[in-house]
């Protein structure tokens, strides 16, 4: 069975395709267009994903005209809109099956978990169709809807929206500069209680807004509670102590609504995620740390660049009902490069080698690594990554520096599986961390030994666990960084200077090279370096 999921849209835009239940590719737009979703949004552009249509040659097992199902979140019109706009002639309506755009969510969240027990299933945002929120029960494959939150009632998505425009940073783009920001704030009481009022929990809705626009209702009732306490003046208050405060309350809010659910289903220990304010890893780690939860799976691609892989996943279920959910061995779905052409006057090439590159890290070489096919979703799982030693003082500078980042967020630490619990703190939820979506405490011994990797204040670091079976190359690479440094974590962060997408095409990763933002170029079995 042939599903492709399909979206275009203001800030998601892409294709998934499914192949009896096995996710086989799954394109974002913003990778090939080299164009940041927030800037479709800000722009009011519905774009479609006309170049991720063009990149389906990589896949020489699909066609257009063997599928069997295509779907979308959208109506069967814009669909075919859509359809068009990649320039595909007459659209197969007999073949178009809708689905709900949380559903989506919650089928990637759920048959990617792999969880065998009844599950809790939640999906939140800041809108899809007419929810901002929906629960599932996941029960032997099958999702029982048992709630949601409706348009007329505030959106927790919103809320952060508001917190992140009202620090001054663009949504849909600078969320992580907020959660980062808000590490460094402390607790102030009148802060509190503004953010506290805007928006309160009952049962497991929000509170209504007496049937108006909801984005309209948290902003509306945030700033006119701020001026209420303040007048025309921001307060002599860092960012920071705002960033914390708000960031407080939103976790407050959202696990409020997670024990409710808890109180109604109290056998339910597994909870699967999805929708973007679980892009949050401030409050996925207390999701985690919640008594009751025993694990806890979050969908890689949380936000709407998910839709079209949840999408088909549902429409999988539909037509095969006794599909269960599986474990992702990774989330490699993107486009890969064999033949890479270089300019011979400007870069050297020398063969790969595990053991030299482990000794060039070690002199604290900044190293761009393209492997394979890129990483679905928001996190760079270390197929278009930048790499360094965490150990090296000054990496953390020195890196922001040259991808012109000022984030207040350390870079992710990627450590090896069987010295995960020996250097970082984890008590549940292992599966999880192979895709870099949570925080976790790091041990005391090790806060001075990988100091770019954890939080200065905090202590946190947002790990990554690789495996020998998730990313057999990188698994040996730390392997051997390990032997020479007794140190089994590299420093990983995305492989994209700041306001840019992450790299997909090896000439946009020469060109970090030739601009010197990394020292070493590694592409699958080749390493190149600036003559």
């Amino acid at each position: 069975m042939k599903i492709l999921g399909i979206s275009g849209g203001m800030h998601s835009c892409g294709l998934a395709y499914l192949k009896d239940g096995k996710p086989i590719f799954a394109f974002e737009e913003e990778r090939f267009n080299r164009i940041r979703t927030y800037k479709d949004f800000y722009d009011m552009h519905f774009r479609y994903p006309y170049e991720s249509g063009q990149n389906v040659k990589y896949h020489k097992d699909f066609d257009w005209n063997e599928l069997d199902y295509i779907t979308s979140h959208y109506s069967a019109k814009v669909t075919e809109e859509i359809w068009r706009g990649i320039g595909l002639g007459p659209f197969p309506k007999e073949k178009f099956i809708k689905t709900n755009h949380h559903r989506a969510h919650c089928s990637l969240a759920y048959y990617c978990s792999g969880f065998e027990e009844d599950t809790l299933v939640i999906s939140m945002d800041a809108m899809g169709e007419k929810y901002s929120a929906r629960y599932f029960v996941g029960s032997n494959g099958d999702l029982e809807d048992i709630g949601n939150i409706d348009t007329n009632h505030k959106s927790l998505g919103h809320y952060y929206a508001m917190l992140t425009e009202f620090l001054g940073f663009k949504r849909l783009k600078d969320e992580g500069k907020v959660v980062g920001t808000a590490s460094h704030g402390v607790f102030f009481d009148k802060f509190y209680n503004i953010f506290n009022k805007c928006i309160e929990i009952d049962g497991t809705n929000t509170d209504e807004d007496n049937g108006k626009v909801v984005q309209g209702g948290i902003y509306k009732d945030f700033y006119s509670l701020w001026f209420d306490e303040f007048g025309s003046k921001f307060t002599h208050h860092a960012k920071e102590d705002i960033a914390y405060n708000g960031q407080l309350v939103f976790e407050e809010k959202v696990l409020e609504i997670f024990n409710n659910l808890h109180k109604k289903y109290p056998k339910i220990k597994k909870l699967a995620l999805a929708g973007g304010i679980f892009a949050n890893v401030k409050l996925n780690k207390r999701i985690n740390e919640l008594e009751w939860v025993d694990e806890v799976f979050i969908a890689p691609p949380m936000g709407d660049e998910g839709i079209p892989l949840g999408s088909a996943l549902s429409v999988h279920k539909l037509k095969n009902p006794d599909f269960k959910p599986f474990r992702l061995n990774d989330i490699f779905l993107g486009t890969s490069y064999i033949d890479i052409i270089h300019d011979k006057d400007k870069f050297n090439c020398r063969p790969y080698s595990s053991s030299q590159l482990s000794y060039d890290l070690k002199d604290g070489k900044i190293v761009g690594w393209f492997n394979g096919r890129y990483e679905h979703g928001p996190r760079a799982l270390c197929n278009r990554s930048i790499i360094a030693d965490p150990s090296v003082p000054g990496t953390y500078k020195k890196i922001n520096d040259r991808l012109q980042r000022n984030d207040r967020m350390p870079f992710a630490p990627v450590v090896i599986d069987k010295y995960a619990n020996d250097i970082f703190d984890i008590k549940k939820s292992k599966y999880k961390a192979e895709f870099m979506t949570m925080l976790y405490d790091t041990k005391k011994e090790w806060y001075d030994k990988i100091p770019a990797v954890v939080h200065p204040v905090d202590k946190t670091a947002r790990i990554q666990i690789v495996t020998a079976k998730s990313n057999p190359k990188f698994y040996n690479l730390i392997n051997h960084f390990y032997s020479v440094t007794e140190i089994p974590v590299l420093l990983n962060t995305s492989f994209n200077v700041h306001g840019e997408p992450i790299v997909c095409h090896p000439k946009e990763a020469f060109v970090h090279l030739d601009n010197e933002i990394v020292d070493i170029l590694v592409i699958n079995n080749k390493v190149y370096t600036k003559k």
